[in-house]
């Protein structure tokens, strides 16, 4: 009787360890941007989404502002930094994850995340751009931080640390409550935004001049001063690219190698492009394919003596150019969404519950 009923208690308690599932606590920077990066929108999207999608397994833990600003002037006088209290306790039931967006804030909360640790926390990263020469700088700064987990969003970040952490490949997506198909009329035929590829710029121009076409915002809308952003406000930025017909994606490692090294990572404008149903044309990043359909963005011959032809082609057929765009979409809303990362994570962190 006795071996009865603790076989049925260790049954039990299996049951609810299978049923009771570790929460996802997200450290959120969004009260405490000082200077507001270029991704820090991408990353509030990502941040809502995985709430929305956590239905109830996703918390939000919001740093303080002021906190922030008193603990950089500690730091400069050569003291400790401050953290808050809940740094100090230990949280049975969740995983943290801090969303690095690059090096800089990594260490900036460097601190803060190895007292989390030192409390008995499990702790994870989520790391957008870790480029090739700063392997060696991130590799010290997350070994002082040791983590339980790490999320890379580059493939090629990730395979470098494969053998080194315990760590998976976790993409990006586009946040789908902005960028989104508002089924408007395609009135531009280019936009290219941030960096301009100068080999595909040159090949738009002569397209333009060999239609008759002017260089002007109506036809070509791409920026013409550094360092200017061309919508700086959100929905402005998902109207202009919804009424345009294709829009250039380079990976950052054909006009910054120095900065990049060969990681070639497909990033949120990628997604963004593909939620507006706006055709995709340039260079490939090297895992494209293994995220959306091989022939879901149009690339050219290495000297681009086939753009004219390429984009000829879709311009004389409509029918093959929705039939792309629209299965781009579907496949992002069913396998590459924010949503889709949120039960990847959760997932990884409770295979062992």
């Amino acid at each position: 009787m006795k071996k009865y009923l603790n076989d049925r208690r260790w049954r039990y308690r299996e049951k609810i360890r299978k049923v009771i599932m570790k929460k996802l606590i997200i450290l959120s920077e969004q009260k405490s941007f000082i200077k507001k990066p270029a991704s820090a929108d991408c990353i509030i999207g990502q941040e809502n989404a995985f709430l929305r999608r956590g239905n109830g397994n996703v918390e939000i833990v919001y740093k303080n502002i002021i906190l922030k600003n008193i603990s950089r002037l500690i730091k400069k006088i050569g003291f400790e930094p401050l953290c808050d209290g809940f740094t100090k306790k230990k949280r049975e039931d969740g995983v943290f994850m801090y969303i690095a967006m690059n090096l800089v804030y990594l260490k900036s909360n460097r601190y803060l995340l190895k007292q989390l640790k030192k409390s008995g926390n499990q702790l994870a990263l989520y790391i957008y751009d870790c480029w090739e020469p700063e392997f060696d700088d991130w590799l010290r700064v997350i070994d002082q931080i040791n983590p339980d987990y790490v999320f890379f969003c580059f493939k090629q970040s990730f395979e470098h640390y494969r053998d080194i952490y315990n760590c998976y490949w976790v993409p990006q997506s586009a946040d789908l409550d902005y960028f989104k198909d508002l089924k408007s009329e395609k009135t531009r035929t280019f936009i290219q935004m941030g960096r301009v590829n100068p080999g595909i710029h040159e090949a738009i121009l002569k397209y333009l001049k060999d239609h008759n076409m002017k260089d002007s915002d109506d036809n070509y809308v791409y920026r013409k001063k550094d360092k200017t952003a061309l919508f700086p406000e959100l929905p402005v930025l998902v109207r202009e690219i919804n009424r345009t017909k294709y829009i250039v994606c380079v990976p950052k490692c054909y006009e910054n190698f120095k900065r990049t090294g060969n990681v070639s990572g497909i990033t949120a404008r990628y997604f963004e492009s593909i939620a507006c149903k706006t055709m995709i044309i340039g260079k490939k990043p090297v895992s494209f394919d293994e995220l959306f359909p091989s022939d879901g963005m149009i690339e050219f011959k290495e000297e681009l003596s086939d753009f004219n032809e390429k984009i000829n082609e879709l311009e004389n057929n409509p029918e093959k150019y929705r039939e792309i765009v629209d299965r781009n979409f579907e496949h992002l809303m069913k396998y590459q969404t924010w949503g889709n990362r949120c039960d990847q994570i959760l997932d990884i962190i409770n295979k062992e519950q």
